[in-house]
């Protein structure tokens, strides 16, 4: 118990400084040094899911493996230029997949459930020079509340199971702390958003409609994020795993970390879509 407590600190030590210093500097090491940092970030990603898929269903690595990652990496590095392309890209990754498999749809599906987050993290970061940086920081930190508090609230006050024959573990009081935790998380982002001045004097949008948005918006995407994780729990059952792989020491593998960010990035930047009609947010 003790052991894989300390396992998980330090993965969680050495992972997350990563993965928030790629995006908060992503924009800088592109502009002064060409080196598209976040995009590379996204690949790795991407590389990553697509072997971990190959294990879940293969317990190898195949041609279909370097397929998947081969088309995760094109997304990620397309999805900033035109990420219209980068959508017919992985409908085009899908289809040889399944060709490939000889009709594996199960298999091939796993092509855009990697593509499509991809695509709508690159999305989001490069929407937008002002603020878009800000939006997938505030992503992370809701999809991370969601999971904080759904394990810290569901393990205190625990209660009726939500899905007992998909995820053994959860429970509504879980959801429901999943919920206040991302909505307070949100709250809080609006109020570094105001203290930085990322509302400018010229901006239509007040500050209670911007919490209106982000606190909304977190709530919503709390539920989303618990939908991804009962998404992969089912797609583990129905493999019998326990972890998507042991790549992370002490996590399990990577859909086991980032299964609610996977659903929670595509909604995210639907969202986004859907009011600015391919626009930024704010």
């Amino acid at each position: 118990m003790h052991s894989n407590l300390f396992l998980r600190t330090i993965s969680a030590v050495v992972l997350a400084p990563l993965v928030l210093g790629s995006i908060w500097f992503g924009k800088f090491f592109y502009e002064i040094y060409s080196i598209p940092l976040y995009t590379i970030l996204l690949a790795t990603f991407g590389v990553g899911l697509a072997w971990e898929w190959s294990i879940m269903f293969d317990k190898k690595v195949t041609s279909n493996t370097v397929i998947m990652a081969l088309f995760a990496c094109l997304v990620a590095f397309l999805t900033e230029g035109n990420p219209g392309f980068a959508l017919w890209l992985s409908l085009l990754g899908l289809t040889i997949v399944y060709w490939k498999t000889d009709g594996r749809l199960a298999f091939s599906l796993g092509t855009l459930y990697i593509c499509l987050p991809i695509l709508s993290l690159g999305y989001i970061y490069y929407v937008n020079e002002g603020i878009s940086r800000e939006i997938v920081l505030w992503l992370f930190f809701v999809v991370w509340a969601t999971d904080i508090g759904g394990y810290v609230v569901g393990k205190t006050v625990k209660g009726p199971k939500l899905a007992p024959k998909i995820s053994a573990k959860k429970t509504w009081s879980g959801l429901a702390g999943a919920i206040l935790f991302a909505m307070l998380v949100a709250y809080g982002f609006a109020l570094y958003l105001k203290a930085y001045n990322y509302l400018l004097p010229e901006s239509t949008v007040t500050f209670n409609q911007l919490v209106f948005v982000l606190v909304s918006s977190a709530g919503i995407l709390a539920i989303v994020s618990q939908i991804g994780d009962f998404f992969e729990s089912y797609i583990k059952r129905r493999l019998n795993l326990k972890d998507s792989s042991n790549l992370i020491p002490g996590h399990g593998g990577l859909f086991d970390r980032v299964d609610g960010l996977l659903f929670a990035s595509v909604v995210t930047a639907l969202i986004i879509c859907y009011f600015n009609d391919g626009g930024v947010l704010f």
